[in-house]
């Protein structure tokens, strides 16, 4: 009897003694040592350069039916007596709902945007957007702003329809799947749009990946040194600055052994040869920018400034592949001291 009660009391002694170093080989909640951002979407169009979560909601108990009748109400309201029938000019323009414009839901998107040799990786944790109200989500591999995409549809190696990816929630759709999806873009940009008319909500994670050969880079906000080079391959990469911009060359090595020879650098290269083309534009294709230099030969000194006031300023590689291209560019944001090396002024 003493020898079965000894036995007993020692298994518990051993389950206590090993039960600490059980627990500590997995982990039933997060490390709260381990940092976890949270970020409200609330600007329709909101730029995003931090990992973390991402969370949007939008409630709105009236439905679109409601939301017209309300709208018809407060321009029937605004119509001066005895205007609005008489094919006057009052404040409805004539008939009163004529003229009245269907509310179209807005399109919204989340832009991020990762240092130049990072790739951005969103996974959609959750998502409400119901296909039957008319909300559509789209991922954009690269940024997407009034029909204009960058990288440009002529640069990039996807097609865009490979680069833009549609989604929403089919409720109807039996038996239910997983909503959570995952997207990884090409570059340091991209983007996911969303249009939710009368409720819905999401919850994107966003995380960030080192490259070793960028390509395409967007800037944001950043006075730096950055480096191009096609590493052999017959590739068009940009840089594009989404403000006025001070552009100069630390290095350049573009273009055959014969244009490489020349004693100083080549600022009129011409098509088709390999040249690094400057300028900028309005929008974020590069293929549209207004050209303010094509540059190509060999060169380790500082070249001079040249100052782009464009809403983007954009410095472009353009490869053949035949030649391994290279070069340095140093680019600042452009102030009003700047006008007297300006060789670029767009067009408001």
């Amino acid at each position: 009897m003493k020898l079965v009660v000894y036995l007993y009391l020692s298994m518990i002694v051993l389950g206590v003694q090993a039960w600490p170093s059980v627990k500590r080989s997995f982990e039933l909640f997060p490390n709260p040592a381990v940092p976890h951002n949270v970020h409200t979407v609330s600007d329709c169009m909101h730029v995003a350069s931090e990992a973390g979560d991402y969370i949007f909601k939008k409630l709105n108990p009236l439905s679109s039916a409601l939301n017209r009748e309300a709208a018809l109400l407060e321009l029937e309201a605004a119509v001066v007596p005895g205007e609005g029938t008489g094919g006057g000019t009052g404040a409805a323009g004539g008939t009163g709902t004529a003229d009245v414009q269907e509310l179209q839901p807005e399109v919204c998107g989340l832009y991020v945007i990762g240092e130049p040799d990072t790739i951005v990786e969103i996974t959609m944790k959750h998502y409400d957007a119901n296909c039957e109200t008319g909300a559509l989500m789209a991922f954009v591999d690269g940024w997407e702003l009034n029909g204009e995409y960058f990288p440009g549809i002529k640069d990039h190696h996807r097609p865009l329809e490979e680069r833009v990816y549609e989604f929403c929630n089919n409720y109807r759709q039996w038996p239910r799947v997983s909503n959570k999806k995952f997207f990884r873009s090409s570059q340091n940009a991209a983007l996911l749009q969303y249009r939710i008319p009368v409720r819905g909500s999401f919850v994107a994670n966003v995380r960030f990946h080192k490259i070793t050969q960028p390509c395409n880079i967007l800037v944001q906000e950043t006075a730096a040194m950055y480096k191009m080079t096609n590493f052999g391959q017959a590739r068009n990469c940009t840089i594009s600055a989404l403000f006025p911009a001070v552009v100069s060359l630390a290095s350049l090595r573009i273009g055959g052994k014969s244009v490489r020879a020349q004693t100083k650098v080549n600022y009129d290269c011409q098509m088709p040869s390999d040249r690094l083309e400057i300028g900028g534009s309005s929008g974020l294709d590069p293929i549209g920018m207004e050209q303010a230099s094509a540059v190509c030969g060999a060169s380790s000194d500082l070249g001079p400034e040249q100052a782009i006031f464009c809403g983007v300023s954009t410095v472009r590689l353009v490869s053949s592949g035949r030649f391994q291209n290279q070069a340095a560019i140093v680019l600042r944001k452009a102030d009003v001291q700047d006008m007297e090396i300006a060789t670029l002024i767009c067009a408001l």
